[in-house]
């Protein structure tokens, strides 16, 4: 009789998780360690000075870069002075973690402020995701960044690109987001309009040089004129020639529903041909 008839049912699954845990620790997965902080700051996402939420006093919020199979261990801290917070990791299937999943009241309680508690799950399948605050409107204040899921070490990508760009987009509105909160709980609702902003890596331009053209001279609003070194100066892709690059998108928008094109030119059409 060999070993594994011998064993019980429930022995017999120590040992398959067991396996299951060596053959990824052979496939070389890792664990990923963030310590983050959450807080509102001053931003300024389109020109004009605001409130957002931030990590790290960052926004957008970091960039978390890892390969399928590594586990990622947040350690996250609620700065915020009168409100709870929880993080959403959008789409990820946290097979075996659905209290990591970041859903105030249903798989776990809200963070209070100044409490910490630790993310810990599994990115299993390469691709790329995003991840964001799931308590009241905090998404529209801008919590919120790029999850990047590369393959195991050492397997392939079915195409070729000579490097990437991550592109994420967001709305951004004006009003402060517990202002929209409750318009949109409001019986009947108050539809909160449109965005006033469309960003992309955080950062967009509010039409000032409209406004100030609206208002007069006396606005005090200035034209849109950068030198290019404004924290809300357009995103700058810099590319060469004969070599072609991977476009990652992700839409955190809170409300809007986006779609992205990219003008048409021959430096654009050459430079990306090839890509799907």
């Amino acid at each position: 009789m060999t070993l594994i008839m011998r064993l019980t049912p429930i022995c017999l699954l120590v040992y398959l998780l067991c396996f299951g845990l060596f053959v990824s620790s052979a496939l070389g997965a890792k664990a990923r360690h963030f310590k983050w902080e959450v807080e509102y700051m001053y931003g300024a996402p389109d020109c004009l000075e605001h409130v957002v939420m931030g990590i790290n006093g960052q926004f957008p919020g970091p960039t978390i870069k890892a390969r399928a199979g590594d586990t990622v261990v947040v350690h996250l801290t609620n700065k915020l002075h009168t409100e709870g917070v929880v993080i959403h990791w959008h789409g990820i299937r946290q097979l075996g973690t659905p209290w990591a999943d970041g859903t105030a009241s249903i798989s776990q309680c809200a963070i209070n402020p100044g409490e910490t508690f630790v993310y810990r799950f599994t990115v299993d399948k390469a691709g790329t995701y995003f991840y964001h605050g799931h308590y009241g409107m905090q998404r529209s204040a801008g919590l919120y960044g790029l999850l990047i899921v590369d393959l195991e070490e050492g397997k392939k990508e079915p195409f070729q690109y000579d490097g990437e760009f991550n592109l994420l987009l967001s709305d951004w509105w004006h009003k402060g987001v517990h202002e929209q909160e409750v318009d949109l709980s409001a019986n009947p609702m108050r539809w909160i309009g449109e965005p006033q902003s469309l960003l992309i890596n955080g950062r967009g331009q509010y039409n000032c040089s409209l406004a100030a053209a609206h208002n007069g001279n006396g606005s005090g609003l200035p034209e849109c004129k950068f030198r290019g070194n404004e924290r809300c100066a357009p995103n700058i892709l810099h590319v060469m020639p004969n070599k072609t690059y991977r476009l990652r998108v992700a839409s955190t928008t809170a409300l809007a529903s986006l779609n992205l094109a990219i003008g048409v030119s021959t430096f654009i059409n050459y430079c990306f041909r090839g890509i799907s």
